[in-house]
């Protein structure tokens, strides 16, 4: 596909938030043989990486599928604080003239068909070819479905452009009982 015109955005973002098994400092960056999640490749040549613009987004659309519960094994599981170094370089999903160059609609944002799926996957791999370094991008940016009109979700393919911070979830009583009172998760261990 011809992708003239297309505009990437350096985005000032300062911080976004993971959460998930493996501190920073463990994560590979192979990919899977088949993709798993949205912005996946579809070749299996590279790890994507997800994170949300917020610290309730991350939660939210990480525990969407267990109705905002959090299992008592995750408490282990790490609390990633990605810090921008520079601004990233991405392409925004979000925008109405990137849609209709890429031939795409706003399905490609949260929509679950298995075509919309397809797309996104094989979308992540032509990313990589048009923009080869030393012009790679640094993410995608999208919609997400949990919290549409307070955070903005990104598909990351390396930690270069980042400083990062993790803590065990049992760690941050903070967060989680912010989470429990105002908005709706549930704990599955004692807080403090």
């Amino acid at each position: 596909r011809d992708v003239t015109g297309v505009q990437t955005c350096a985005l000032p973002i300062s911080e976004l938030w993971r959460v998930e098994a493996l501190r920073p400092e463990d994560w590979t960056w192979t990919g899977f043989p088949s993709p798993r999640y949205r912005f996946d490749s579809a070749s299996g040549a590279f790890r994507t990486r997800y994170a949300a613009g917020t610290l309730i987004g991350a939660f939210r659309e990480r525990y969407r599928l267990t109705g905002s519960m959090i299992p008592a094994d995750h408490a282990a599981h790490y609390l990633v604080r990605l810090v921008a170094a520079r601004h990233l370089r991405a392409l925004d999903l979000r925008t109405e003239r990137n849609l209709d160059i890429l031939g795409i609609d706003d399905q490609i944002n949260t929509g679950q068909h298995p075509d919309v799926w397809d797309t996104c996957h094989r979308l992540a791999d032509a990313v990589k070819r048009w923009w080869p370094p030393p012009d790679a991008l640094d993410a995608l940016v999208y919609r997400p479905r949990t919290t549409p009109e307070t955070s903005v979700n990104y598909a990351f393919f390396a930690l270069d452009a980042f400083t990062t911070e993790s803590w065990p979830l049992a760690d941050r009583a903070d967060v989680l009982v912010n989470l429990v009172l105002r908005h709706g998760f549930t704990v599955g261990w004692e807080l403090p």
